[in-house]
């Protein structure tokens, strides 16, 4: 039974429970259809997404996003942007930013629809999605690249694509917006 004193202790308990399980439950809530997938790539831009979000909320990033990086929202859209630029350079073999026909990847997630106040891409060719994470990661800091686009507290929504060449090797693209809705 509670008594009076002990009231405003479970209350305060209880709203900040509520408090720290709100950003995951917005993003669980977000959670790509591809999380129960049997399609490997499926399961591997989860995991990709988790680390992202891991990393943006890990405390030995607070000085770099100022404590204000919240986790990003998954957005099928961009992921499906990011899958096609993925499974373009694992056809082609060409790892890069700039799309075979000269696209460039803000016209890439304006075209899939997106309205968007800022955006960032970053792309790896590695074994396994750990791998990249730690290369993203392991750019210095403070520094516009990689690393700052995961970190970014600004953006707002992610999408990760992923396609096996033909080597075995994966191609991984991760678009970042910041939302305009």
């Amino acid at each position: 039974m509670l008594t009076p004193s002990r009231f405003p202790v479970v209350l305060v308990i209880i709203l900040l429970a509520t408090f720290l399980c709100l950003p995951l439950a917005a993003t669980s809530e977000q959670y790509p259809a591809a999380q129960n997938s049997q399609d490997e790539t499926g399961r591997l831009e989860i995991q990709m997404w988790e680390m992202i979000n891991r990393d943006r909320m890990a405390p030995a990033q607070a000085e770099e996003t100022g404590g204000r990086a919240r986790p990003l929202m998954w957005d099928a859209r961009l992921a499906a942007v990011a899958r096609a630029h993925s499974q373009e350079m694992a056809r082609t073999g060409i790892f890069s930013h700039t799309g075979s026909g000269g696209s460039m990847p803000w016209t890439r997630v304006s075209a899939g629809g997106i309205q968007w106040l800022s955006s960032g891409e970053n792309i790896a060719e590695t074994q396994d999605v750990s791998q990249a994470e730690t290369l993203f990661m392991n750019e210095p800091r403070f520094q516009h690249n990689h690393r700052r686009n995961i970190l970014d507290p600004n953006y707002t929504h992610a999408g990760v694509g992923i396609a096996r060449g033909q080597d075995g090797s994966l191609y991984i693209t991760q678009e970042f917006v910041q939302s305009r809705q």
